[in-house]
C-alpha cells in the first residue's frame, strides 16, 4: 500500500491548545505547513479532561457510558474552536465529532479503554474523511470513538495519539506529526533532569520501551498503527511543524508472531540484598557478555547470559565476599516471542505458561516487556517448548 505524498495528519495536545492565542498559533502552523492535504487531530484544551474527571468524582458514581459521554465534551469543544481559528485565517475547515454521520472511528463498547475496529474505521475513513482532504481541513476530535450502537467511547488517557496514528494509517499519510510542549523526545524528563537533551531519532522499539517505562510522550498503543515507511515525528509547539525534533523509525506491524530461540545459556543466581552496590558488582563482572534476562526475588537475583565463561564469572563473584551464595545453572534455552498484540491484550503470559505447564515443560523464568515475552526453559526441552508455544498462539 503506497503512501500518499504530501499528505499529513497533525495532532495538537492539550497544552498546545490551552488558550485562544495558542489555538490561533496552532491554526497558523497548519495553514502555513505547505502540505497538499492535511487533517488535524485535537485534544481537549489544557486540563479540561482532568477537570471533568475530577468533577465527576465529586458528584458520585457514574457509569462508564456516562463517563465517556461527559469527558468527550473537551475534545468536542476543541474541534469547534480549532476549525473556527482556521476559518479566521482564511482556510476552509470542517470539524468531525462523534455525533455526526461521517464520524470515522468505530470501536468496541469498552467506554473507558476502547479498541478501534480497524476494518470498519478504515472503511469510514475512506468514505467520509478522505474525500475532504485538499478541499477543506478536517479537524477531528482526538481520544474519542463510537461503538456500533452509536454510543461515545474513549481510547484511554493519551488516546489522541492513537487517533492521529490510526488516521494516518487509514489515510496512508506520508507523515504523522505529534505536536508536544517539549522539544521532541528528550533523553529524560526535563522537569526531573534539567540537562536532558532532545533525541534526533528513536526506533519504534526504543520509543515503546520508554513508553513502558513511564515516559508520557507517545501512548504505546498508538505505535502499533504506524505504517512501515511512514514518517512519525514528535515536534515542539514553539518550533513548528517542519522542525526536525525527533523522528520515530520502523514499525511494529507483523502478520504473525515472531519466535526466536537461543541455546547454550547459563542462569547465574546470587543470594544477596538487592541494592545498587551488589548489582553494580554483578554487572561489572559480566563486562561485555550479553544479558538476555534479569529477574529478582526476595533476597536473590538471577541473570541469564551466554554459557561461555560462566564458571569463571561465578568464581569471581564469589571472591568478592558480597554475596551469601552463588550458583550457575547450565543448559538453559530461551524462547523470545514478539508481537505488538501483547501491548493491547493482557493474559498472554498466563496463557503461555499454562500451555507449557500442560505439556510438563518446566519454566525456569519468564520476563516480559510491552511487545515481547522471553521464556527460559531447560535446553533439553526447548524444541518441545517451542511447539507448545506455537500451539498456544494459534488457538
Amino acid at each position: 500500500m503506497d503512501l500518499v505524498k504530501g499528505r499529513a495528519v497533525v495532532k495538537f495536545g492539550g497544552a498546545d491548545l490551552s488558550s485562544g492565542e495558542n489555538i490561533r498559533k496552532a491554526a497558523e502552523m497548519v495553514v502555513k505547513s505547505g502540505y497538499w492535504e492535511i487533517a488535524v487531530v485535537v485534544s481537549a484544551m489544557g486540563k479540561t479532561t482532568d477537570d471533568l474527571i475530577e468533577t465527576m468524582s465529586q458528584i458520585g458514581e457514574v457509569s462508564d457510558r456516562e463517563y465517556a459521554d461527559t469527558v468527550s465534551m473537551g475534545e468536542r469543544t476543541s474541534a469547534r474552536l480549532f476549525a473556527s481559528a482556521l476559518r479566521a485565517q482564511g482556510a476552509p475547515a470542517t470539524y468531525l465529532e462523534p455525533s455526526m454521520e461521517g464520524w470515522p472511528i468505530i470501536t468496541d463498547s469498552n467506554y473507558r479503554e476502547a479498541k478501534p475496529d480497524m476494518e470498519e474505521t478504515s472503511t469510514r475513513v475512506r468514505r467520509f474523511l478522505e474525500p475532504l482532504l485538499g478541499k477543506t481541513i478536517p479537524v477531528v476530535c482526538g481520544f474519542l470513538g463510537i461503538d456500533k450502537a452509536g454510543s461515545v467511547t474513549t481510547l484511554g488517557r493519551g488516546g489522541s495519539d492513537t487517533t492521529a496514528v490510526l488516521l494516518g494509517n487509514c489515510l496512508r499519510a506520508e507523515e504523522v506529526i505529534l505536536v508536544k510542549d517539549t522539544r521532541g523526545v528528550m533523553s529524560a524528563d526535563p522537569k526531573v533532569v534539567p540537562d536532558a537533551k532532545p533525541l534526533e531519532s528513536l526506533s519504534i522499539q526504543e520509543m515503546l520501551a520508554l513508553a513502558q517505562g513511564g515516559a508520557k510522550i507517545v501512548k504505546a498503543e498508538a505505535l502499533t498503527y504506524k505504517l512501515p515507511e511512514q514518517k512519525l515525528r514528535i515536534v515542539s509547539f514553539s518550533k513548528g511543524l517542519r522542525s526536525p525534533e525527533t523522528e520515530i523509525t520502523g514499525d511494529l506491524h507483523s502478520s504473525s508472531f515472531e519466535i526466536r530461540e537461543r541455546q547454550r545459556l547459563a542462569a547465574i543466581s546470587l543470594l544477596s540484598e538487592i541494592n545498587s552496590e551488589n548489582l553494580s558488582a554483578l554487572f561489572s563482572r559480566l563486562k561485555e557478555k550479553p544479558i538476555y534476562g534479569v529477574s529478582t526475588g526476595a533476597g536473590s537475583v538471577t541473570v541469564f547470559t551466554s554459557l561461555e565463561g560462566a564458571k569463571e564469572i561465578l568464581k569471581d563473584l564469589h571472591g568478592l565476599g558480597l554475596f551469601k551464595a552463588v550458583s550457575s545453572r547450565e543448559g538453559v534455552g530461551m524462547i523470545e516471542l514478539m508481537h505488538p498484540v501483547f501491548i493491547n491484550s493482557p493474559g498472554w503470559t498466563a496463557k503461555l505458561s499454562g500451555a507449557l505447564a500442560s505439556r510438563n515443560v518446566n519454566v525456569i523464568e519468564i520476563t516480559t516487556n510491552r511487545s515481547s515475552i522471553n521464556i527460559f526453559v531447560d535446553e533439553s526441552q526447548l524444541d518441545y517448548a517451542i511447539k507448545a508455544v506455537r500451539d498456544a498462539i494459534e488457538t
